[in-house]
Formats: structure tokens, C-alpha cells, sequence
């Protein structure tokens, strides 16, 4: 399993409100046309879950939360992030707006700043908060002891202990943005950045390793220890786009010497479980597809190729009786076409995407730490995330998917 279940005590009533506290409570109706939907979910995101750059995950708001969105299960913010960067690139490719590109460039600057508060060249966080002192969320919500007081940039704190589905994530929303989006100027930050994140692991023997020298719970890549095929399907992905960014030698002859002395292609054949069922996981299924989006396009060789598709083909045996409940759902089918030159999106998939919707606002109980040691239940409203739809929407805009008018 890629991450461990956030740990916390939050007792759910899920009811839709609007909520005083929030810079924006316009919400989209059911019916409104997909582009008004995504629109106005977008809006909803870059008012209340934006955070010097970077996307709050899920966002509590007062009186458990704060006025500033702060609050909340963060272990993902750094990859909602990466993936808003690729759907903005996508949308800037697709329509040329200059806002797009502006929302992109502000984006990665919130990426850079996850690298920058560690004070580590090439670790970043999963997230920062500007605080000087924690908050209560850091205490029930992934691992309290990767909360951070930052030394680079007094009165931040940040979380740690990044794991390999945010290596995909970074590698994946930077790359895109660097193919799509950015001007020369950022296109040296984006590759600088990439050079500094990936070229830490290569130093490290294919390891993830946190601001303290110690290899992180899931960053495992290494030749030398166990690791499961997804593992090896990343690491390759993520030197393949290296050498692709970067153009330095370095991240071309690791890449060959993980295939050549051992077999990490072959590996990555098994990428996808299949059996039990039990044991297949969605988030498994979508760092693959961000893998494949990047090898897939930047390999040459035709042997690679043909085992990077076996490998993509054992998921599509899954992807192609998909019932679309999750928007990216969607988006697997659209990369698949786009990848293989397969017709696959049918009309099934099509009405699934132009019936995409964000999230809904809840209101929940959560049981917040008070400064004795107890536990006080206050009631609050939250949202999540709409990244998938987001992604899947300006994807499938950009690919010739989902019209415009839609």
C-alpha cells in the first residue's frame, strides 16, 4: 500500500452548506454546462484552498479551522499540487490564455517553496503552513512527527517524509508544465528543480532520503533492496524525464544501468496487481498512468516501448470495464488512446465526463486536541479537492476529447 489511511477521529454527517467564513461559497448547479462546472470549481479551489502556491488537500474551515486555509489532512497537498501544475499547463496549451500560464508560474513557485522550507536542496515537503507554533491537525492527521519548525524560512512549519507517489507526482506535474507551459525562464527553474529532486535519489542509491539523511517509509527505489514493480516503473519514469528536462548523461546511463544490470523494464511489466482483487488500489492505478504518460513519450527505443505498453496493457485489462464513479477514471481511458492510438474512448466514457463534478461542501464533528491533553468536539464545514476533475477535464480539452462547448 502506497500510504497509510490518515489517522484521525472525525465523525462525518455529510450535508451540503455554505459556510460564512469562506472567501468563496458560489457553488455550480448539477445542470450547468461541464465548462461553467469546472470553472467555477476551479474558482472555489484558488479561493479557499489556495496557500502561497500551493492547493490545500481538504480544508476545515472556523470554528475548528482557521481564516487562512491552514487546517486539515495535508499528507497529499504537495501532489494536488503537481497535478493542478500539469492541469493548468494543459489548459494554457489548449487555449493560450495568459492566465493560464500566470496561474501555472504561481503554481510552481508554491512548488519550489515546498523544496525551499525544508532548507535541503532537492527534499521538498509534502506541505507548509505559515505558523510558529502547530496547529491542531498536525497531531491526528499522517504522522505528527513529521511536522517541522522550518530553519530556511523562520515561522513556517512543514511535513516530511515524502513518499514515492509524490516523486510521481512531482516528476509527472513538472515535466508537463515544462512541455506545455512554461516560457525559457521557467523552463530552467522547472529543469533545475527536477535536477535537484531526482538527482538527490541517484545520490542516495535510488532513495528517497529526508532532511536527516534517512531514507523515507515509502521511498524506496533501490536495486539493492526489496521494492515492488510500481517502484521500478517509477524510477524509471522519473530518470527518464530527468535526462529529458536536464539533458545530462547522469539520469540516461542510471536509467540504462537499472534496465541493463537489473531488469527494472521487466519489472515494471508487473506494475499492475491483478490478482487478488483484494489487494489492487486505485492510487496504484493512477501513478502508473502519470508513469506511462511520461515514458511513453519520451522513450525511443522500440523494445522498451513494447514493454512499457505490455506493462500499461495489464491495466487497461482493468481501465476497460471501468464504471467512471471516479473521474479519473475517465482520464486512464483518454491517456490509453492518446498513448497507444487505440479507439477506446467510447460514449460511455463522454457522458461520464461532461457529468464530472468537484466535490460538495460537508459538515462534520472532529474531536480537536486542546492544550490539556483532551479532546473537544466542534462542528465545522470541509471541502476536498476537485484535482480530478480539474485534470481529466483540461486533459481531455487539450487532447481533442471534450469539447469546448460542452
Amino acid at each position: 500500500m502506497k500510504r497509510m489511511q490518515s489517522v484521525f477521529s472525525v465523525c462525518f454527517v455529510v450535508l451540503v452548506f455554505s459556510a460564512n467564513a469562506q472567501k468563496n461559497n458560489l457553488f455550480p448547479k448539477k445542470d450547468d454546462p461541464l465548462h461553467v462546472r469546472v470553472e467555477m470549481f476551479d474558482q472555489l479551489m484558488r479561493d479557499n484552498h489556495w496557500n502561497e502556491g500551493v492547493f490545500m488537500q481538504q480544508v476545515i474551515f472556523p470554528p475548528a479551522g482557521l481564516e487562512k486555509p491552514l487546517v486539515g489532512s495535508q499528507e497529499d497537498v504537495c501532489g494536488v499540487t503537481a497535478e493542478y501544475l500539469a492541469g493548468y499547463s494543459h489548459m494554457y496549451h489548449a487555449t493560450k490564455d495568459p492566465k493560464a500560464r500566470e496561474y501555472a508560474d504561481k503554481v510552481f513557485a508554491g512548488i519550489e517553496q515546498l523544496e525551499r522550507v525544508t532548507g535541503v536542496p532537492g527534499v521538498v515537503a509534502r506541505s507548509f503552513n505559515k505558523t510558529d507554533k502547530p496547529l491542531w491537525h498536525e497531531q491526528v492527521y499522517f504522522f505528527s512527527t513529521e511536522w517541522h519548525a522550518s530553519k530556511s524560512m523562520p515561522g513556517y512549519r512543514w511535513q516530511g517524509d515524502l513518499s514515492s507517489d509524490k516523486f510521481v507526482d512531482l516528476c509527472y506535474g513538472v515535466s508537463t508544465y515544462f512541455d506545455l507551459c512554461a516560457d525559457d525562464e521557467h523552463k530552467a527553474r522547472a529543469a533545475a528543480f527536477i535536477d535537484r529532486f531526482v538527482g538527490r535519489c541517484l545520490d542516495h542509491n535510488f532513495k528517497l532520503v529526508d532532511y536527516d539523511g534517512k531514507m523515507t517509509l515509502w521511498g524506496n527505489f533501490c536495486p539493492d533492496l526489496p521494492h515492488e514493480p510500481l517502484n521500478a516503473l517509477e524510477m524509471l519514469a522519473g530518470l527518464r524525464t530527468a535526462y529529458h528536462m536536464t539533458g545530462k548523461p547522469r539520469y540516461l546511463s542510471s536509467y540504462q544501468m537499472l534496465i541493463e544490470r537489473y531488469h527494472y523494464d521487466e519489472q515494471a511489466m508487473f506494475a499492475k496487481v491483478l490478482f487478488p482483487k483484494e489487494w489492487t488500489v486505485p492510487w496504484d492505478d493512477h501513478l502508473a498512468a502519470k508513469s506511462y504518460w511520461q515514458l511513453l513519450r519520451y522513450e525511443t527505443d522500440p523494445l522498451l516501448l513494447n514493454r512499457y505498453r505490455t506493462a500499461m496493457n495489464r491495466h487497461w485489462w482493468d481501465w476497460k470495464n471501468s464504471d467512471f464513479k471516479r473521474d479519473i477514471e475517465i482520464w486512464y481511458h483518454m491517456l490509453y488512446q492518446v498513448l497507444t492510438g487505440e479507439q477506446v474512448v467510447g460514449e460511455k466514457c463522454l457522458d461520464a465526463a461532461k457529468g464530472m463534478w468537484g466535490f460538495d461542501r460537508v459538515k462534520g464533528t472532529f474531536n480537536v486536541p486542546q492544550e490539556d491533553g483532551t479532546m473537544k468536539k466542534i462542528e465545522s464545514e470541509l471541502e476536498e479537492n476537485s484535482t480530478d476533475m480539474f485534470v481529466t477535464y483540461w486533459f481531455g480539452r487539450d487532447l481533442g476529447f471534450i469539447d469546448a462547448e460542452w
